[in-house]
């Protein structure tokens, strides 16, 4: 007697799975879930470029929805994840407020969202000018005497586009290149990866560089060597003559062997307009380079002590 209790005890139990496994895979039950963390984007923003126009969204939305479908159809949603859309074709300059659309495949539908309309501005498209400039995209450093080295840029400025608020964010635009098939005999040319910037160095999304988002650089390796600098000064007031503490100023430059191989001095001046009194003055030297060569720390640029005097 208990050997057949037991017996249908178990025989209830995986019965009960089968049907359960039957009835979750053969017949696929009705879910309701949550689904969160929806990407929002603009459709047909050519539409308002032909007006010149661009959208402007002011902050990402946290969008979420309660979505219902088969249950095998929800859980590939949850892991798969939903995107949205507004379209702004219709949308004027100024501030605009559009339906946000739920892209959900075949199967399931949204039964509620935490928002149904997404508020928005719509600005002029406008271009301006930035600085470019070019780096290494990983620590380069001084081996054996020479050193990985940019020697010229494609462009000095780039034009940068989009919307008016966003470009005026635009400080200027870095590019990085990698240093991989570098050369001393010859310089060779990559493209540099873009990104505008803003003045603390962080991404401004949403803007176009129309001198692409590649731009060649030339680079190449080249040799490291101290040479004595020669100051003079430039826009000394009457009346007065200038003691430049220059003895012994030593800088490091970068060039072709071939070029500095043999350059032992170099010289520079320092700009005095707008000192006109007997204090002592610490000027940045601009250096007078040969083509082809480069102070070795451009940032931080060679400086001497500089102290008028009265002539008699």
């Amino acid at each position: 007697m208990l050997n057949n209790k037991t017996f249908l005890r178990i025989f209830s139990l995986v019965a009960a799975v089968l049907l359960w496994m039957y009835v979750m895979v053969e017949v696929d039950p009705q879910k309701t879930a949550r689904v969160g963390d929806i990407t929002v984007s603009f459709a047909n923003e050519d539409v308002l470029a032909e007006q010149g126009l661009a959208p402007l969204m002011k902050e990402e939305p946290e969008l979420s929805v309660k979505i219902q479908g088969a249950r095998s159809d929800v859980n590939e949603v949850k892991r798969s994840g939903l995107t949205a859309y507004v379209d702004v074709s219709t949308c004027a300059e100024g501030e605009n407020s559009r339906e946000i659309v739920i892209n959900v495949p075949e199967g399931i539908t949204v039964s509620s969202m935490s928002d149904e309309y997404m508020t928005f501005d719509v600005e002029e498209i406008v271009s301006e000018e930035r600085p470019l400039s070019v780096e290494f995209d990983g620590d380069v450093s001084e081996k054996d005497g020479r050193v990985p080295w940019i020697t010229a840029v494609e462009y000095e400025n780039v034009t940068v586009s989009g919307a008016e608020s966003l470009v005026k964010e635009v400080d200027r635009v870095e590019g990085t290149v990698s240093d991989d098939g570098i050369s001393e005999e010859r310089g060779i040319w990559v493209n540099a990866d873009v990104t505008a910037v803003d003045s603390k160095g962080k991404p401004v999304d949403g803007v176009t560089i129309q001198n692409g988002e590649s731009i060649g650089a030339e680079i190449r390796t080249l040799t490291v060597r101290t040479a004595e600098l020669e100051v003079s000064a430039v826009n000394v007031p009457d009346g007065f003559e200038a003691d430049l503490s220059n003895a012994g100023v030593r800088v490091r430059i970068v060039g072709a062997y071939d070029i500095i191989d043999n350059l032992d001095v170099i010289t520079g001046t320092v700009d005095l307009e707008g000192i006109d009194d007997t204090e002592t003055h610490s000027v940045d030297v601009d250096a007078q380079l040969p083509d082809g060569v480069y102070l070795f720390d451009a940032k931080d640029p060679p400086s001497v002590k500089v102290m008028l005097t009265a002539m008699e």
